[in-house]
């Protein structure tokens, strides 16, 4: 037990914590692993056993925000009952809403997901991967309940995916910010759906 009284992985959601409120306050590109190790009142080299270096400590704090958005499109693809096409469309607009919502709001931190998410670090890629794996769901959900026929769900799952990326990569939702562009959002994935033969009831 370190000499704060605190886990290794409490010390580790504090770092991110402190480190989150360090981004706001003076910009990502400015923080430095002193001053957030002064905040949590470790020496510099406790908080290196635990991080190895800046960049370590902004993936984490990226992380726990692409964690997030993983949670809440999970939550949609637990609703029960809702068609399988508006799942999909709610699908979208969790993931296009929370990546709008931080570069408006969390700019910094937006700053600093949008470097890392470039380099194609490993909690990146596990995030794609979860989207995949939600979308293929929601696709085997359509064809279960008939709203497809002979189709194959990991290729659904694709197109869906990559006809919307407008909408959800990190430097296009960053570059169109100023616009509202939900209401395109609908008008293009309800095209995707219908090329796709998702039919409406």
């Amino acid at each position: 037990m370190p000499r704060t009284g605190l886990t290794a992985l409490e010390i580790k959601n504090k770092a991110v914590e402190a480190t989150m409120v360090k981004m706001r306050q003076v910009g990502f590109d400015k923080v430095r692993l002193t001053d957030v190790a002064k905040k949590l009142g470790l020496s510099h080299a406790a908080l290196y056993s635990h991080f190895e270096d800046k960049s370590a400590l902004f993936d984490a704090v990226s992380e726990r925000w692409l964690l997030q958005i993983d949670d809440s499109l999970a939550a949609v693809c637990r609703k029960p009952g809702k068609d399988p096409s508006e799942k999909i469309l709610q699908w979208m607009l969790t993931l296009h809403r929370a990546k709008l919502a931080k570069i408006q709001h969390d700019p910094e931190l937006y700053k600093s997901f949008d470097l890392s998410s470039s380099m194609e670090k490993p909690y990146v890629r596990r995030h794609m991967e979860t989207m995949r794996v939600q979308l293929v769901q929601l696709a085997s959900e359509a064809i279960a309940r008939r709203r497809l026929r002979d189709a194959d769900p990991e290729a659904i799952a694709l197109v869906i995916h990559e006809s919307m990326m407008a909408f959800h990569h990190p430097k296009l939702v960053a570059q169109h910010m100023h616009e509202k562009r939900e209401p395109l959002l609908r008008v293009v994935l309800d095209s995707v759906l219908k090329g796709l033969d998702l039919k409406a009831r």
